[in-house]
């Protein structure tokens, strides 16, 4: 294999997982480590900052990494792409790396029957621990988020139609209790960071006010929990066990007092609140029952009013 293929066969990775190909330097690196050369080396042929090389090509191999599915480094390079360029055996390859304890990223695109919108999500490769600063390797775009729980990466297209319907109807609700009573804010779809392993954007969330002056960074950020997280799930059972599992542990974890889950096919809300240092399922509610909260002195609402009919 060529420089030239293997490089095509990079961009054509990168471009069908992440919809954007390598840039000039990475494409440079790429080059001169597929001829086998040191950063030391591809400092003197590039004229870059050593570290900054390091940097730049670290990004490079952890996205690829999640095109391809296992972990990519400059000593496999080689072996990977030319396994995978067999055309026999490049699903069966796709197969095989999800055993040996090595879980492959999962990348697909559902649709749901009463949805539009494209869902992707990704799983953790074993060896990659993704970070927020991993975050810059990533198109920037306004139908893409994502967000590391645990050290894994999970990624979402735009929200299907209903789901920000179901958004927007809990927020007014908070919002009118809110106003009334002063205590507080309600935020849609706030960046949320815990840590570098652990950054998510909930889909609404509501904070008092003391609260938010503690967390609130230059950015707008949440660097803490707030007291009430809502989300509302979205068709698929990865972002089902996102919400249900992965986030439920990591809001226990750093101290949010109250975590509805919304369903807006069954049309029930999940609510868990914290009991012994862990947030713990309460509720069930479904059709006429009204919802309450020990946070929100005075408010409460039927959740249908948080469906569109």
């Amino acid at each position: 294999m060529t420089e030239e293929e293997a490089l095509k066969i990079v961009n054509t990775l990168l471009d069908s997982t992440f919809g954007q190909k390598l840039n000039d330097i990475k494409s440079a690196i790429f080059l001169e480590t597929w001829k086998g050369r040191t950063y030391a080396e591809i400092v003197n042929t590039l004229d870059y900052d050593y570290d900054y090389l390091k940097q730049v090509g670290s990004q490079l191999w952890r996205s690829l990494s999640v095109a391809i599915g296992e972990e990519v480094s400059k000593k496999n390079i080689h072996t990977v792409l030319h396994r995978y360029h067999q055309p026999l055996n490049r699903m069966q390859y796709r197969r095989e790396s999800s055993r040996f304890n090595s879980t492959p990223i999962d990348t697909f695109k559902q649709k749901n029957a009463d949805s539009q919108t494209e869902t992707i999500t990704s799983q953790a490769i074993e060896g990659i621990r993704w970070t927020i600063h991993d975050l810059d390797i990533l198109p920037n775009n306004e139908w893409t988020h994502y967000e590391i729980v645990h050290g894994e990466l999970f990624v979402a297209g735009t929200p299907h139609l209903r789901h920000q319907q179901v958004c927007g109807k809990i927020s007014r609700q908070l919002d009118i209790w809110s106003e009334f009573s002063g205590l507080g804010i309600t935020i849609i779809s706030p960046g949320m960071i815990f840590s570098e392993a652990d950054s998510v954007i909930p889909d609404v969330v509501w904070i008092s006010r003391e609260r938010l002056a503690q967390i609130e960074d230059e950015a707008g950020h949440l660097t803490g929990a707030s007291e009430l997280v809502i989300e509302v799930l979205s068709p698929g059972i990865q972002n089902e066990r996102r919400d249900k599992e992965a986030k439920l542990k990591l809001y226990s974890v750093h101290g949010v007092k109250e975590y509805w889950i919304v369903n807006y096919f069954t049309k029930q809300v999940e609510v868990y609140r914290r009991e012994k240092a862990q947030l713990i399922l309460v509720a069930i509610l479904l059709g006429n029952d009204e919802i309450t909260s020990p946070l929100l002195p005075e408010f409460g609402c039927s959740i249908r009013c948080f469906f569109p009919e």
